[in-house]
């Protein structure tokens, strides 16, 4: 029992880490996207009253199909990049969100990771968190999540990993596996994606996270913590995968195996450095040598689909003024990023370092 709850905890660690390491969607939730008086343009969760609804939930896209519909006024020239994009290059992992009359939110890009020179908080950092009065993260951590996190990623039909992946790879994996302290018994009833975001992000700690880190700074002064997504829907990230894809990824991953640790210590040398250039840049590098269809089908579905839901799920916070939200950092930059698509919608964005 006490390897089974490491295990959960391990596994739970690896669906928040490898969101920097791999480059779907949540479960299809409703999506309402929509016009407001003064022409800018919302995502929410419903609904919205008395305005017109100009689109109904974010559909799957075919491999080849264009990315999702942007809403700035000028379209730039192909190759060229967006303004937003431009900033996020040169602006750090802190940003100051505006709008309107509200007061002031941050936006902080994390690395979920716990290294020392990840969770050691710069001062910006943390005067932004204690003059905030709530912390959003990308998914609450409690115990009935874990519960879930437990069922989701064991094979449930009767079969186990080595009718799966077959003995020669499946051996392999054991192997890998057992360097991570997971005992066969374990192992060989997990599913090939929770293989592989174990396999895919550096060896489990005892100590927590950076997002953690912050939750409990937060918690200990008594702010209300929210998450922008359910367990459900993270793990649909991984769970809704088709098989092929699932063992694809576990393959790529075992390639990678000698190579990930010192990627593991370039990105993290870049978060230190508060270099959100560099962690996007090593993240393209990385997809640029693993290209594949498969590949890229999952980055859309692990990043850009899932930006437009937290959009719609911290609106209501920034809105409120005074809200610390907490995202991987690889949802910050990029054409179809959250700092791209908080101007699109009228937010002011200043990075703060």
């Amino acid at each position: 029992m006490h390897a089974i709850a490491d295990l959960c905890r391990g596994i739970l660690l690896s669906l928040m880490v490898v969101q920097l390491i791999l480059p779907i969607s949540p479960s299809k939730a409703e999506i309402y996207r929509w016009q407001d008086k003064d022409g800018h343009r919302h995502f929410s969760d419903s609904p919205p009253p008395n305005a017109p609804i100009e689109h109904r939930s974010i559909p799957e896209r075919e491999p080849h199909a264009a990315p999702p519909e942007t809403h700035s006024d000028q379209t730039p020239a192909p190759g060229a990049e967006r303004p937003s994009d431009q900033a996020a290059l040169q602006g750090g992992l802190l940003w100051r969100i505006s709008q309107g009359s509200a007061a002031p939110s941050y936006l902080l890009g994390t690395i979920h990771s716990a290294d020392p020179r990840v969770v050691r908080l710069r001062p910006a950092v943390a005067q932004a968190l204690d003059q905030s009065e709530r912390f959003i993260m990308e998914m609450v951590p409690d115990p009935a999540a874990m519960a879930e996190l437990a069922m989701r990623m064991l094979i449930t039909d009767g079969r186990d990993l080595e009718a799966l992946l077959g003995t020669t790879l499946y051996d392999q994996v054991k192997k890998a596996m057992g360097d991570y302290g997971m005992p066969e018994a374990a192992v060989r009833n997990m599913k090939p994606w929770a293989v592989m975001a174990m396999l895919s992000t550096p060896k489990p700690s005892a100590d927590p996270i950076l997002d953690l880190v912050l939750y409990q700074r937060a918690a200990t002064a008594g702010k209300p913590a929210a998450g922008l997504e359910t367990a459900g829907e993270q793990l649909a990230v991984f769970d809704g995968l088709p098989l092929p894809d699932q063992i694809e990824l576990l393959k790529l991953t075992m390639a990678q195996l000698t190579d990930l640790p010192r990627f593991f210590d370039r990105l993290i040398d870049a978060y230190a450095s508060d270099d959100l250039r560099g962690i996007a840049d090593l993240n393209e590098a990385n997809r640029r040598q693993n290209d594949s269809e498969t590949v890229r089908r999952f980055s859309r579905r692990l990043i850009d689909d899932r930006n437009h839901l937290m959009l719609a799920r911290m609106t209501p916070y920034l809105r409120q003024g005074k809200s610390f939200v907490a995202v991987g950092a690889l949802h910050l930059s990029g054409p179809n990023g959250l700092l791209q698509l908080l101007q699109e919608n009228g937010y002011t964005v200043k990075s703060i370092r």
